[in-house]
């Protein structure tokens, strides 16, 4: 199986969902509409009508309802056909597919599985309306495969390399020189590591600043980025003897991005992210949306040449180094979340996971 389904995928910011439009997506090679209602929830059907399989974006919104303009069917927001013209009784097959679509944090997420869909399991994004945060959202396409992206993400080591120009964020040596502190939880793995002795990026001036940054970040399934950078005064991260600060140790300043992977198909993937500062130096949000867009233009162009090579080197197998310590401890757990899918689960040794990547 390909995709993981008993779980939430973003389909887009709630922002970019006009009232009284249909809006066609694919999403895990299904092809779907989504619908603001007229409560301001929203729904999702299958964008294929059961009579002719016209598809349903071709057709328009009636109050809550979808009309199907080839031949008049309508359908409710739980798929069930209310109108036939012409035809008085109704057979109770004459349906589509609903999905459950909620809205959380700012974004719309779609339940994609056949069993309970469990509210609890959206991720905690910080929404772009958070009062406490200057966010502003972005969204990108790939013509990549969703887990190249995971991997990415989970391994930020790459933004030595990837990420190099004198004004980015990312123009430290020691996001690969410095070690990893990996933790299970969850639904997903958290990653920790000191970046000390940081010259600011350019971009956001005083560029001669020194100072220490802890980074941490969650990635839970199915592949939803939480990034939480703290700036302390240079030195704690000795002073802290390299683990995680404590908590009641106060921040110069901190920033905050989320991030979404969501494939379409089976090579191509949408891509949603928010990024800011913390709400004391909003003026700088701007700034940090463009420092983001350049990197995430600069990911892109890596992992779609990957993509490329991988297609012409089939059957050649990756080596792992242990600078992929997160990406197998998340990969592992997420082959036996779809293995369980399947029916087919077995048992999960974290320790082993992150074992084996340290000494390969």
């Amino acid at each position: 199986m390909k995709y993981l389904k008993e779980c939430w995928y973003m389909v887009g910011w709630a922002d970019d969902f006009a009232p009284e439009t249909l809006v066609p997506f694919t999403l895990l090679g299904e092809a779907v509409i989504i619908f603001r209602k007229s409560d301001g929830s929203f729904g999702a059907l299958e964008d294929r009508c059961c009579h002719r399989l016209a598809p349903l974006s071709c057709g328009r919104l009636e109050g809550d309802d979808v009309r199907c303009m080839y031949h008049g069917l309508k359908f409710n927001a739980q798929g069930a056909c209310i109108e036939i013209p012409g035809q008085d009784r109704i057979s109770p097959k004459v349906r589509v597919r609903s999905y459950l679509a909620l809205e959380r944090h700012s974004a719309v997420w779609l339940w994609m599985g056949e069993g309970e869909a469990d509210e609890q399991l959206i991720p905690e994004f910080i929404g772009i309306n958070h009062p406490d945060w200057a966010m502003l959202p972005g969204q990108m396409d790939y013509q990549a495969h969703y887990r190249l992206i995971n991997n990415n993400l989970l391994d930020l080591s790459h933004l030595t390399y990837v990420h190099n120009a004198a004004d980015s964020f990312a123009a430290e040596d020691q996001w690969a020189l410095s070690k990893m502190q990996v933790q299970q939880i969850p639904r997903g793995v958290r990653v920790g590591r000191w970046i000390e002795s940081a010259r600011r990026p350019g971009i956001l001036g005083q560029s001669d600043e020194i100072t220490d940054h802890w980074s941490t970040f969650d990635f839970l399934v199915p592949g939803v980025f939480l990034l939480y950078i703290y700036v302390f005064e240079a030195g704690t991260a000795a002073r802290c003897n390299r683990q995680e600060p404590p908590a009641d140790l106060p921040p110069l300043r901190k920033t905050f991005t989320c991030q979404a992977v969501t494939p379409l198909t089976e090579k191509t993937t949408s891509y949603f992210f928010a990024v800011g500062p913390n709400a004391e130096n909003a003026d700088k949000k701007h700034l940090f949306l463009q420092m983001t867009k350049n990197a995430f233009a600069e990911d892109q162009q890596i992992i779609e040449a990957q993509q490329k090579c991988i297609d012409r080197s089939p059957g050649v197998a990756v080596i792992p180094l242990a600078m992929d310590q997160a990406v197998m401890a998340f990969n592992r757990m997420f082959d036996e979340l779809i293995a369980a899918q399947a029916g087919q689960g077995s048992h999960l040794n974290f320790k082993e996971v992150v074992t084996d990547a340290v000494h390969q």
